[in-house]
């Protein structure tokens, strides 16, 4: 630390100006210290995107398929044969998979009390009948839907990897290709070609005919024939994870879908995502944020109403509520008022966190229109005994394909770390004032000093009397040095006065000698003479 000094052997202007120097530089050092104290405190992170190539292909995802009429004609037909199954219990089973605001915003409350009760005269000469249960019997099979199936231009199976699952369009069919073989379970080139070709028969002569004088809400599926497709991440709930992409009777729908991943950090890293469900949860689906909601509402209307919706109730773990009960539960617990508007007002759940790793397909569509005429001939080679023209007006094509052999990645890391902070503060120590951590240290150790002895009267005392035994030492010191220089003084005056005295001696005898050389010299001119 070099200002110090040069105040302390500055001259006038000098000291002044390094005096300015010294409080400029250090509120420069304080404020820049505080600044990147504040940084790190913060928790910053930032998202790392990466464009990530596949070498061995791309792990295909799965493709679930809706029929956008879950019930069939022929099915309702052979259940109305005792005559007990009334278009109104059909409206209201109907009604059970809508969506739940839908319902609560849609649907008269008296039309609804009308359907619970047929449906409660129903299961008392039924017993066994189940609203999921009618579902599952009422859907088509994967045998009536699925015509052809392809991969990569290779037919297979489609019914050996299907699995059926409920969903809020009744009985869907799953696709899962990493059951099949090597494969199947990669695709290797990008496009159409590479990629998964399906046709659909949506069996429009199933329709169920409007009868009656009821009108019955209409919900959104009931405007729209043919399929709606998901493509989606194994181990997800497709209408809760996914866009869906409608495709009608006579249409082909190529879709190009882009992988992309996300990667965040959990709490301990300053991110605040989870993978682990909340302790008062207790299932066996996997994490995620969507799933955790899902399961937070199912359990608000168990707790309350003894059941739950089917939109929530997604592991299958509570009763399954009818219409009217998730009517009746919104209207008492989860009801709100918006400019004299009721709606329902689903939980907020606080618990619930974003997962940490997660794999979101993105769909990009074009259509095309009809089969053409080698596509009906191939149909025909493969012994399917239909007609072109029925095959023409009813069949629709699915292909679902990679458009890139690459990914993107989203990644959250940390901006900054504690090793990072110190080298910053430490690099701005020595920019601004020459410092080092032994001046920091030395600096410190002076300043926790000076606190001792203002706080501590007995740490001033002990300096005090240390001072003035340092002081009567000094003293004694220089009264001793004094005393030293004098017998010093002593001592080589008494040795130039013996160098005197001797001086003087040798100075007596060199004249007696003279004397003597001169007389002699006198004596041997008189004998010559």
């Amino acid at each position: 630390m070099h200002g110090p000094k040069r105040i302390y052997q500055g001259k006038r202007f000098s000291t002044y100006f390094w005096i300015l120097m010294m409080l400029c530089f250090g509120i420069l050092l304080i404020y820049q210290v505080a600044t990147l104290i504040q940084k790190y405190v913060s928790n910053p992170t930032v998202t790392k995107i990466s464009s990530l190539t596949s070498e061995n292909g791309m792990d295909f995802p799965m493709v679930t398929m809706c029929n956008f009429k879950p019930v069939k004609k022929s099915y309702i037909q052979r259940l109305n044969t005792s005559g007990d199954f009334s278009d109104q219990l059909l409206n209201y089973l109907m009604e059970s998979l809508m969506d739940t605001k839908a319902l609560y915003g849609n649907v008269d409350r008296a039309h609804l009390d009308v359907g619970d009760r047929a449906l409660r005269a129903y299961q008392e000469s039924h017993p066994n009948f189940t609203i999921l249960g009618f579902f599952d019997e009422a859907g088509f099979n994967c045998s009536e839907t699925m015509v052809v199936c392809m991969f990569g231009l290779r037919q297979f199976d489609c019914c050996r990897f299907i699995q059926s699952k409920m969903t809020n369009m009744g009985k869907c069919h799953s696709l899962d290709l990493r059951r099949g073989r090597d494969w199947m379970q990669k695709q290797i080139v990008a496009g159409v070609n590479g990629g998964l070709q399906i046709i659909l028969d949506p069996h429009m002569e199933e329709q169920l005919d409007s009868s009656g004088d009821y009108i019955e809400p209409i919900p959104t599926n009931a405007f729209d024939i043919g399929f709606r497709y998901y493509v989606h991440a194994p181990d997800t709930i497709p209408y809760l994870v996914s866009e869906g992409i409608s495709v009608s009777p006579g249409v082909s729908v190529y879709s190009a879908i882009f992988k992309k991943t996300y990667v965040l950090l959990p709490p301990e890293n300053w991110g605040n995502c989870t993978d682990t469900w909340p302790p008062s949860f207790s299932t066996t689906l996997p994490y995620s944020l969507i799933n955790c909601n899902s399961l937070c509402n199912a359990r608000f209307f168990y707790e309350r109403c003894g059941c739950s919706p089917f939109m929530y109730n997604i592991d299958y773990s509570f009763p399954m509520c009818t219409p009217y009960q998730s009517f009746r539960c919104i209207d008492q617990y989860a009801r709100i008022q918006v400019n004299g508007s009721e709606y329902f007002n689903p939980q907020q759940c606080q618990e619930c966190k974003v997962e940490c790793n997660r794999l979101v397909y993105h769909v990009f569509n074009s259509y095309g229109h009809g089969l053409s005429r080698e596509a009906l001939g191939c149909l025909n080679r493969k012994n399917i005994k239909l007609t072109k023209a029925y095959m023409r007006s009813h069949f629709l094509t699915l292909n679902v394909f990679f458009r890139d052999m690459a990914h993107t990645e989203y990644r959250q890391v940390l901006t900054t770390s504690l090793t990072e902070t110190l080298g910053e503060i430490g690099g701005t120590m020595g920019m601004f004032l020459g410092m080092s951590l032994i001046t920091v240290t030395e600096i410190s150790l002076f300043i926790s000093k000076i606190g001792w002895i203002a706080i501590s009267k007995r740490r001033r005392d002990y300096l005090y009397n240390k001072k003035k035994r340092e002081q009567r030492c000094e003293k004694q010191e220089a009264i001793m040095a004094r005393l030293s220089m004098i017998c010093n003084d002593l001592q080589v005056t008494e040795q130039f006065l013996l160098v005197i005295k001797r001086t003087r001696g040798k100075q007596k005898h060199h004249k007696h000698l003279i004397s003597q050389s001169q007389l002699a010299t006198q004596i041997v001119r008189q004998e010559q003479a």
